[in-house]
């Protein structure tokens, strides 16, 4: 796990200078243990390393072949690298150091640059630039699923690229200019969605995509993606057993580090099934859950007992009160805006984390595999419409309101009538389009593009038509949702608090599995994850199992309506957010003003906004 970071192309020298310099700056926190650079004309890359396999200098970055023709620079980790090396050994190449990710080096030499066929020989999670001297070409790869970041800037035969959005907007050599139609989209998701930046000039390579280089000129493309169809299964016996057998691998081989490994744990199954399938390998793991005594959604004593029942080593971050304690701390190297709440807390369960182990496995990734999420349930049809193809239900409520006057007719064809991207839409914004539209200034409000988000979400859904209806919208969710909140929040609080986060459901092979399963073995009666819950429930009983979901959530509601330190913080925010030139300064102060009676969901996105654009420029400014 560590930050990478790069140059391609001709620069001024002064400018790819201090390039470099802020580069190895920016990215200092993803990797604490140590840092290395390769220059040569026209190429440059930088390494910042957490050390967590081969911890000797050997493992040190930038790596090389035996005949140094090739220079790699990885964030990640490969769970099949011993495997891997050893049939490459075999073949007679010679490895300089015990570290995972050499073995790319290898692979690249043995397939002679056959590059889709390389990654997909890869388990695991990454993000990496592969410098061929001989070709003067360089290769660069994110994994499968976006678990790892890659943001990048390309104009006129020039790259800038790096494990974060920040660091490539800092380098001077970029259109740092804001995009307001991502402001746009982060108040109305909490999140800026990608291939988007908070930067008009820096995008985001997509998940399953590699990009090449080379006499100035650039190709992408698409390497691996969600395969289509489901298979048939002979029971629901069968399917559980075959996710329990390859999540039992994937588990082991996530436990697999040079350093100490715990495990995230909250009162959820996702969590718990890890935990509990981590301690069958690994007995008295350290496992860490945060809390907030006496609060609906404090998890910390159902957390406590599971821990008690696998006998793990257990720790537990408890706050009372002043949501905002630690707030600049934890968000002190935020790439971008961000506010999904729950970051704040799993960032203190990894500062605490940190004091123990180095490797922490989280449950993130089961809602978007296995239909978790309350709004994963299919809308409500009839009897009598079900016996009607799907594709001529709307036609037939159409005539059938017509001819029978009944407005409930009308009502619900035009409910299952909003297309696809509209809906998933409606779903998951955290704030209503007028809302978000009324706190821009009318200048910015000319500069956004209000269907951009939709239009991907259309286009994502089109990708898979006629497929099974859940898993169609679980696809969405895997290419949106998930990478743009759940793993960039997993990625930035782990790495800014010095550990590596890992996401075992994420794994590419249980993924694959998991889209061949139907949803009538996903879903039943208004319940999700039903696998997963039949899986737990054979370990830790069926109450824990088949407890109404939660969430990784957080008590800022309440907190905004009777807890003074948490309204002084928020007020202040709001009143620094009230300076910015784009933004709406009359509705901030109306809202500053009934802060308690405004979703959490607008005001964290307003604190982190105004946070990283007001605070941290005053605090570089120091």
């Amino acid at each position: 796990m560590c930050g990478i970071a790069g140059l391609y192309g001709e620069f001024a020298p002064d400018a790819t200078k201090k390039a470099i310099t802020a580069l190895n700056c920016s990215l200092a926190h993803r990797g604490p243990d140590g840092n290395g650079v390769f220059q040569a004309d026209g190429i440059a890359l930088v390494h910042t390393r957490l050390s967590i396999i081969d911890l000797s200098e050997n493992g040190n970055q930038p790596l090389y072949n035996e005949d140094r023709s090739l220079v790699l620079i990885c964030n990640g980790e490969l769970y099949n690298y011993k495997e891997l090396t050893a049939d490459l050994i075999n073949k007679g190449h010679r490895f300089s150091s015990n570290s995972d990710c050499e073995v790319i080096l290898h692979l690249y030499e043995d397939l002679s640059g056959d590059l889709p066929k390389l990654l997909n020989m890869l388990t695991g999670m990454f993000a990496f630039a592969l410098w061929d001297i001989k070709r003067q070409q360089l290769f660069i790869a994110r994994d499968r699923i976006g678990i790892k970041p890659f943001y990048y800037s390309y104009d006129n035969g020039k790259l800038v690229f790096a494990s974060e959005v920040k660091p490539v907007a800092e380098t001077g050599l970029v259109d740092a200019a804001i995009d307001y139609t991502s402001l746009y989209e982060y108040f109305l998701t909490g999140s800026i969605p990608a291939p988007n930046t908070l930067y008009k000039g820096v995008k985001s390579l997509e998940q399953g995509h590699f990009m090449v280089l080379g006499q100035g000129k650039m190709s992408v493309q698409e390497y691996w993606d969600i395969p289509k169809g489901v298979k048939k299964w002979n029971s629901e016996e069968e399917v559980n057993d075959a996710v329990e057998t390859l999540l039992s691998e994937v588990v082991k081989d996530h436990l697999v580090a040079d350093v100490p490994v715990g495990t995230f744990l909250s009162a959820g199954v996702d969590s718990s099934l890890i935990t509990a399938m981590a301690v069958a390998h690994h007995p008295g793991i350290h496992s860490f859950t945060a809390s907030f005594p006496g609060e609906p959604e404090d998890e910390g004593n159902i957390a406590t007992a599971t821990a008690k029942k696998l006998q793990t080593t257990h720790h537990t971050f408890e706050l009372r009160n002043d949501f905002f304690s630690d707030f600049s701390e934890q968000f002190k190297d935020i790439d971008q805006p961000f506010a999904i709440s729950s970051a704040l807390s799993l960032g203190r369960i990894s500062a605490m984390a940190r004091e123990h182990v180095k490797v922490v496995l989280s449950g993130d990734g089961a809602d978007e595999l296995f239909g978790g999420y309350n709004r994963h349930e299919a809308p409500v049809r009839p009897d009598f419409l079900k016996k009607i193809p799907q594709a001529l239900q709307n036609d037939v409520l159409k005539i059938g309101a017509k001819l029978t006057g009944k407005k409930s007719l009308e009502a619900l064809r035009a409910n299952l009538a909003v297309p696809d991207g509209e809906a998933f839409f409606i779903k998951t914004i955290i704030a209503e389009p007028k809302d978000v539209l009324s706190l821009f200034s009318e200048t910015a409000k000319k500069e956004i593009d209000t269907g951009r988000y939709i239009r991907r979400l259309d286009a994502l859904f089109a990708k898979r038509k006629g497929e099974d209806e859940l898993n169609r919208v679980l696809y969405v969710d895997m290419k949106t949702t998930l990478v743009d909140e759940m793993l960039t929040k997993c990625d930035r609080m782990t790495m800014i608090n010095g550990v590596e986060g890992r996401v075992p459901f994420l794994d590419h092979r249980l993924v694959e599995l998991a889209f061949s399963i139907p949803a009538c073995y996903k879903r039943k009666n208004g319940t999700g994850k039903i696998i997963l819950r039949e899986l737990l429930a054979k370990r830790l009983g069926r109450d824990l199992a088949y407890r109404v979901k939660t969430g990784f959530n957080a008590p800022l509601q309440q907190w905004l309506n009777n807890d003074d330190q948490t309204i002084a913080f928020v007020k202040k925010e709001f009143s620094n957010a009230g300076r910015l030139t784009f933004i709406d300064k009359q509705t901030i102060e109306t809202y500053a003003k009934k802060i308690g009676a405004v979703r959490a969901g607008v005001v964290f996105s307003v604190v982190c906004l105004s946070h990283f654009l007001i605070d941290e420029s005053i605090n570089s400014n120091k």
